[in-house]
């Protein structure tokens, strides 16, 4: 009894995995391919604790919905383009209206500052719910740019927020499925040729129509689950691939813009700064 319970708990823990990653599939998303030239800034820089790395970033690409946020940015100092992935702890972490910007605040601790009307709002992050993967070489992203930081534990945000690049627990548990189903077929094959036996007692009759009713239903729950595992795997090979597509487009079709563009203003700097330095140069020598 004991491990029939402890096995049900982790078939209902399975499941409602799986719901969830159905559900952050699912989950409507604002996309904004945005053009480097605006300078939009990457959002998350305080909850993320990565200020000093993204400050003078533009965005190129943002996909928002309620679970996360994924930002394509490209860095001028480095020169190499990087996806930030932040992982929401909350549903009311970007708010628009002021009905849920209320709510965010009273589910935040409210700190008052003596008798003054100064009021702060703390609220605490998952630790690890934002990561940073910069591409060494400005090449096409592809699911191995991403795959080797999928197993991590550290990785959460990435995970969470790029569920469609994980498909190995699918499969698995897609063949442990397709084995069982194919044992319970041959059960159930083999009480059916024991019913043809003569002289069969009642009772032994009874036992057999009930087990053959419980691998009946076994069967049909498990058919449930592998049409579920299916259609994730079918709706996670197509978000990958959308989204791989929507990055390199956002990229490559100002590619050749941005590096002009930083390589005229570190011409226009350079320039500044010689200027500059003989200036310096000239009024300490008319200063002797």
């Amino acid at each position: 009894m004991r491990l029939e319970r402890e096995e049900k708990k982790m078939a209902e823990k399975k499941a409602a995995h799986f719901r969830e990653t159905m559900e952050r599939l699912t989950a409507a998303s604002h996309v904004q391919t945005e053009y480097f030239g605006d300078h939009k800034r990457i959002e998350g820089y305080y909850e993320s604790q990565m200020t000093g790395r993204m400050f003078g970033c533009d965005r190129l690409l943002k996909q928002e919905n309620l679970f996360g946020r994924l930002q394509l940015g490209y860095n001028p100092n480095r020169e190499r383009v990087f996806l930030f992935a932040h992982l929401k702890t909350s549903r009311y972490d970007t708010v628009a209206s002021r009905y849920q910007k209320e709510l965010k605040e009273y589910q935040q601790k409210s700190l008052l500052k003596g008798d003054n009307e100064n009021r702060a709002y703390v609220s605490r992050y998952w630790q690890g719910a934002s990561v940073l993967i910069e591409k060494r070489e400005n090449k096409p992203w592809t699911r191995r740019s991403i795959a080797s930081y999928l197993g991590r534990e550290n990785m959460e945000a990435v995970q969470k927020t790029l569920p469609f690049f994980r498909r190995e627990e699918e499969t698995r548990e897609l063949k442990e499925l397709r084995a069982r189903k194919k044992q319970i077929e041959e059960e159930l094959q083999g009480l059916q040729q024991e019913e043809r036996l003569p002289r069969e007692e009642q009772t032994e009759r009874a036992q057999r129509s009930q087990q053959a009713g419980e691998l009946r239903q076994e069967a049909v729950a498990g058919s449930s689950k592998e049409e579920l595992l299916e259609a994730l795997l079918i709706r996670k090979d197509a978000a990958s691939r959308q989204f791989l597509r929507r990055m390199n487009y956002a990229y490559d079709f100002q590619k050749k813009d941005i590096e002009s563009y930083y390589r005229e203003r570190k011409k226009t700097l350079g320039q500044v700064k010689a200027e500059t330095s003989g200036e310096t140069e000239g009024s300490e020598d008319s200063e002797e």
